[in-house]
């Protein structure tokens, strides 16, 4: 019985996958709302019934979409520190920097937003999401008192999205791979030595 309900899950899983892919691949052609159901399951290879067997409607993919995007940057974001205490910059590896790679997992979602931009104002709330991290998740991100945690929150954001978005629009020339070691020689030759206590377990 477990063994049946397994795969259901992993049926469902496979299914809103396929959706929301197809939805966005859409979205590269043509505006949200001229794409039809009928479309969005044609290009997943799937029929109606396995539409509203998870979704009442279109806009609940690209909610889910959304969040899932969300939450996965966050889980990225946070990979070099999560269950540390101390994280000292100098020491950070390419290999523990999973930010690029989620960039890569997302890359057509990120591809739609680079291009045409359809959910407004959600590349700001990428900043503030990075930026909240920044604060929170450190007790301080500076040693030099003459500046704003704020300020300096906001900096690192915005020039993280400009290095994801300038990567998404020359269409990845680069690996992941590569841009996490570029990340890392970046923060070691202003960083190195910088020490920051994690606020998170």
């Amino acid at each position: 019985m477990l063994q049946n309900f397994s795969q259901v899950d992993r049926r469902i899983i496979k299914s809103k996958a396929a959706l929301k892919e197809s939805l966005v691949k859409l979205m590269l052609e043509k505006s949200f709302r001229d794409i039809t159901i009928t479309e969005i399951v044609k290009e997943a290879n799937l029929n109606r019934g396995t539409f509203y067997k998870n979704y009442q409607c279109k806009e609940e993919i690209l909610e889910e979409i959304i969040e899932d995007v969300t939450n996965d940057l966050i889980t990225s974001f946070r990979a070099p520190y999560q269950n540390k205490q101390i994280i000292t910059v100098g020491s950070l590896t390419a290999s523990a920097i999973k930010i690029f790679d989620h960039v890569t997992n997302h890359s057509t979602f990120y591809t739609l937003l680079v291009k045409s931009n359809p959910f407004p104002g959600f590349q700001i709330k990428i900043c503030k999401i990075l930026k909240d991290l920044n604060l929170q998740d450190f007790a301080d991100i500076t040693t030099n008192s003459k500046i704003n945690r704020e300020v300096l929150a906001s900096y690192r954001a915005y020039a993280a999205l400009g290095v994801i978005f300038e990567w998404v629009s020359e269409g990845f020339k680069y690996s992941s791979t590569y841009m996490a070691e570029q990340l890392v020689e970046i923060l070691n030759s202003s960083q190195v030595n910088d020490i920051y206590e994690v606020n998170i377990i």
